[in-house]
């Protein structure tokens, strides 16, 4: 089974699309800093952010297009603070394509990403840091069996108030953990369909929880 959500380099062909998410209010709001910039300032950042890096060196930091194969490129994936020799990384997933804003874009985004890092770079630890008022991102997070380690009051500004921001942490024995206990409830071919039965059920669950709320 082929995954609808994947991870890839990006391409100069890509550069209107992720330019377009990023003057999109809603998309912002979930950015860390200052926005106000301007679109060539926009420009000059996502070019640098989605170069590519040299083959002999060991880069600190990568940067992928979340793609998906029947609506073509859906958000963004920033892997950070990389140390090789401490295999730990930080984390973001950022979900462009409005129409895609779903639970089950968010959670194939996350664990595709989670895939990369431990089998792919071979981390041992993941650091994420999610804003308190983004519920859907960390409610994926902790279905992942990231711990929630630090809880910082305060931290950001948004639609004038302030908000916490949660800092989570996963390691591979945990992410493998989660791996064979998906593989055993949504037995698949491959491991992308593993995960995309998992998200599923993570997306119906929120759908539920946010019903009855």
């Amino acid at each position: 089974m082929k995954s609808s959500i994947f991870l890839r380099r990006a391409e100069r062909d890509d550069l209107d699309t992720v330019v377009e998410w990023m003057e999109d209010e809603d998309f912002i709001r979930f950015l860390y800093g200052d926005p106000a910039r301007s679109p060539q300032r926009i420009r000059e950042q996502i070019v640098t952010m989605l170069g590519r890096t040299a083959q002999h060196t060991m880069p600190a930091g990568v940067y992928l297009l979340i793609d998906s194969v029947e609506d073509g490129p859906v958000g963004m994936l920033a892997i950070t603070s990389i140390s090789w020799r401490n295999r730990s990384c930080n984390i973001d997933t950022y979900i462009g394509a409005k129409k895609k804003r779903s639970s089950f874009v968010a959670a194939m985004a996350f664990f595709r990403t989670l895939e990369y890092c431990f089998y792919e770079l071979n981390m041992h630890r993941v650091n994420l840091y999610v804003y308190s008022f983004n519920s859907a991102s960390w409610r994926v997070i902790e279905r992942s069996g990231a711990v929630r380690e630090l809880e910082m009051t305060d931290h950001v500004a948004r639609d004038g108030k302030l908000y916490d921001m949660y800092g989570y942490g996963l390691l591979r024995p945990e992410f493998d953990a989660l791996f064979n206990d998906i593989r055993e409830r949504f037995p698949a071919a491959t491991l992308a369909g593993n995960f995309e039965a998992y998200a599923q059920a993570i997306a119906k669950e929120n759908e539920s929880e946010a019903a009855e709320k």
